[in-house]
């Protein structure tokens, strides 16, 4: 007769393994940590793979670029610039309740050549918006970042 208790459940879509957040968590910090590895090669593909196809990307003293063919052109334009390179790491990791939606929040480096060669490093803080889509893979939809600032 148990069996007559799970039929109105699976027909109802109820799933007997709720989602665990701390696994998501997980899944988006190794993700992430895949995606500045990407970025540190320079490997522009595998590193716009990251984004969501509708993704928003606000760099500093930039206006919003939006999409994956404004932001794939934003980010080998970086990737030929003299000297260019970026580090980041994800500081904390918050996932929603409903397991869709997730933010991080975290700090970056990045260097660039001047007109005489000579490379400058600035330090940054970033936020970046994480969706799960459809196909169950975590990608990028904001990311944000501006620069370190002084100190409290």
């Amino acid at each position: 007769m148990l069996y007559l208790f799970a039929v109105p459940a699976l027909l109802l879509g109820c799933s007997s393994a709720p989602m665990n957040l701390e696994t998501e968590r997980r899944a988006i910090l190794a993700r992430d940590q895949a995606w500045a590895s990407a970025a540190a090669a320079k490997d522009l593909e595998r590193t716009v793979a990251y984004w969501t196809d509708d993704a928003t990307l606000m760099p500093p003293d930039m206006t919003a670029l939006h999409g994956k063919v404004a932001i794939r052109q934003y980010v080998a334009g970086a990737f030929q610039a003299p000297g260019f390179g970026v580090t980041w790491k994800a500081q904390e990791v918050v996932v929603s309740p409903g397991g869709r939606m997730a933010y991080e929040i975290g700090t970056n480096q990045f260097t660039i050549a001047d007109s005489a060669g000579v490379l400058h490093t600035s330090a940054g803080k970033a936020v970046a918006v994480w969706r799960k889509d459809p196909d169950g893979v975590w990608r990028c939809v904001v990311d944000i970042w501006n620069a370190a600032g002084g100190t409290h």
